[in-house]
């Protein structure tokens, strides 16, 4: 239907009614009192590319050594220009099976890598971040044992832990101390949240002699390219979080979780699955598969209540793990481990208490001669973020590929003053 605006001559028979002469007059009662905007003259595009660096350069850019679930990485620049195609950058998520081949294509290739990074056989699509996928792990243990035993080894992500109790809170499930016959599962995070990289097998043949499904969470996945799969020592189901394949830290999200699970526990998994298949002339196609486990085809039957997933950057880590292919997530993974490691010796010979027992990967935890408090403070006066305190002296000290030897000469200069 076409607007068709008002005449002038409605327009004055209504202000006439009112009693009022002028549009501005109707509103002048109930509008507020504007003055006009003291603005600068407009500037030219060259202009105004100075005039925002110059605002920008206010900013304080910081080296990172901080972890705990959240790592700087480096994103290559082709990754923010093709998430940002619109193609892509939609709210819009793929209900009906053949709905665009593209993005279900890209989902694919996500749960691709998932499974050839974990050694597992079936991913899916994404899940909202490495707590809820956690999470969600824990609830298919729960409807695939019919249990409510929850075991969580020591070293797990206290932020995670505080996700999982939340959903034990509205559900039947409890966190326990001991593994028995009411054991739904038995989850461990390796690396963990000290960084200890960890031999799961006495806690998997435990859980396994008394028919209960092992968890592996995974916090830093750029791990899995040097360490033994959690697929090859023996995991049922492997969750983690997949901010660091080229998702910024954003004061915290949003994130990426991921889940996987061996071949049996397929009809359980939580949110959506991607397959593949042929329509009746032999084509190819992508599509929603299984989707009678989902909440809004049999709420009352379905494993979850999660109805959508994180597709953007589902697409965004699959990208990021395309370009990088297998050697450079590789060199990244190596390069992340070297600098941690070279970081705490020289930790070491300034008079840090070394803390890990364990092998670790890129995260650490150290006693400090002196405060944190006062550590972290001196370092935040360098432009270098020290770490994440823990009380009692501890920081949790973490490394990536972006951290430089001279950036960590100037930590070590810092800390040692």
């Amino acid at each position: 239907m076409n607007f068709i605006p008002h005449t002038k001559e409605h327009i004055s028979k209504m202000l006439s009614v009112v009693g009022c002469s002028t549009l501005d007059e109707l509103v002048s009662e109930f509008k507020p009192r504007l003055s006009e905007l003291k603005l600068d003259e407009p500037l030219s595009e060259m202009d105004l590319v100075s005039y925002m660096t110059s605002i920008s350069e206010k900013n304080s850019s910081m080296k990172y050594f901080t972890g705990g679930g959240s790592y700087d990485h480096y994103i290559p620049s082709v990754i923010n220009h093709l998430v940002s195609r619109g193609e892509f950058l939609t709210s819009y998520t793929p209900y009906q099976p053949e709905a665009s081949q593209g993005i279900l294509q890209v989902l694919y290739e996500f749960q691709s890598f998932i499974c050839l990074l974990t050694g597992m056989d079936v991913s899916n699509a994404s899940l909202y971040d490495g707590a809820s996928a956690l999470a969600e792990a824990a609830l298919l243990s729960s409807a695939h044992t019919k249990r409510k035993g929850i075991f969580v080894d020591d070293g797990l992500n206290p932020n995670y832990l505080k996700v999982l109790q939340t959903y034990c809170d509205g559900t039947e499930l409890s966190i326990t101390n001991s593994i028995d016959e009411n054991t739904a599962c038995v989850i461990s995070q390796t690396p963990d949240f000290f960084g200890n990289i960890k031999n799961p097998q006495r806690l998997i043949e435990k859980a396994h002699k008394n028919k209960a499904l092992f968890i592996n969470c995974i916090s830093d996945a750029t791990s899995l390219a040097i360490l033994k799969t959690p697929g090859e020592f023996g995991a049922d189901i492997v969750v983690g979080e997949g901010q660091s394949f080229g998702i910024p830290k954003s004061f915290g999200g949003p994130y990426l979780g991921y889940i996987a699970v061996k071949g049996f526990l397929t009809k359980k998994l939580p949110g959506r699955i991607v397959g593949i298949t042929t329509d009746e002339k032999g084509n190819e196609g992508f599509v929603l598969t299984l989707q009678a486990r989902e909440q809004f085809i049999r709420r009352e039957r379905a494993t979850s209540n999660i109805t959508t997933n994180q597709t953007l950057l589902a697409l965004t880590a699959t990208i990021y793990l395309a370009l990088l292919g297998k050697s450079g997530l590789q060199n990244v993974a190596r390069a992340s481990y070297h600098r941690a490691h070279i970081l705490q010796e020289k930790l070491k010979k300034s008079g840090f208490e070394l803390i890990n027992t364990n092998p670790f990967y890129n995260e650490f935890l150290v006693k400090s001669p002196k405060s944190t408090e006062k550590i972290i403070a001196d370092l935040m006066e360098c432009n270098i973020l020290g770490g994440i305190d823990l009380g009692d002296n501890k920081l949790l000290i973490s490394c990536t590929e972006k951290n430089s030897l001279q950036d960590i000469d100037s930590y070590i200069s810092t800390v040692s003053t």
